[in-house]
């Protein structure tokens, strides 16, 4: 489903035409959906890696510009390629950590966010290692522009339910808001259930999945 398939789907489900569900407003329903996903879900599509490099007696680093939440951090070393886990800390902790940040250096153990754009470091690099950072990204947007994304090829349903909602509330019909309310849920649980649970085992480690099934006693009891 591309972008304008979904918009010719809101409008076929709700029987509305653009005269009222007009393009800009349907993209700020899209929109909202998109970022209720986001937040409600952590799926592949989300997940990527950025490395970067310390810059010696600076404890701070950039976040890429598409960042949303961090999901770990590395410190690799360049004299030898070991990789170290790092763990995250409060910025108090850090700042009581590292009180003396010019002189208090090596390689470092902790990190927190210093604001939406930085994160700090302690103690202060003494060489310029290198950091893999591990996060999820924020997704690009169904668009005009960019026509189609990661949802709307793999998972059209809920962005179909979810802006139908958006649109029904928009149009105050509220029984119809609770009726896509309800689908988008199932949808989500669906997604969900792929991308959070079953792509995330695998038959050696944990085992087929398996419906439990009531067994029957032999003696009709």
């Amino acid at each position: 489903m591309n972008y304008s398939d979904l918009l010719t789907n809101v409008r076929n489900y709700t029987e509305v035409s653009s005269d009222v569900l007009s393009d800009s407003i349907l993209d700020v329903f899209i929109t909202n959906i998109e970022n209720r996903i986001q937040r409600e879900l952590d799926l592949d599509a989300f997940r990527k890696f950025a490395t970067s490099s310390f810059t010696t007696g600076s404890p701070f680093i950039t976040l890429p510009s598409d960042f949303d939440l961090e999901r770990g951090v590395q410190i690799v070393d360049p004299s030898n390629n070991d990789r170290t886990w790092i763990e995250q800390m409060d910025t108090t902790f850090i700042d009581e950590y590292n009180v003396d940040r010019v002189n208090n250096t090596g390689k470092p153990k902790y990190y927190a966010n210093w604001d939406q754009n930085t994160l700090i470091f302690a103690p202060t690099p003494d060489s310029a290692y290198t950091v893999e950072l591990w996060y999820n990204a924020t997704p690009d947007h169904l668009s005009s522009s960019n026509t189609t994304t990661w949802l709307s090829d793999n998972a059209p349903e809920v962005l179909i339910y979810g802006t139908v909602a958006e649109a029904f509330s928009f149009l105050k019909n509220p029984p119809y808001v609770q009726l896509y309310e309800q689908k988008y849920n199932l949808a989500v649980q669906g997604l969900s259930a792929i991308q959070m649970g079953r792509k995330r085992r695998d038959e050696y480690a944990d085992g087929v999945l398996r419906i439990p099934l009531r067994s029957l006693d032999p003696g009709g009891k």
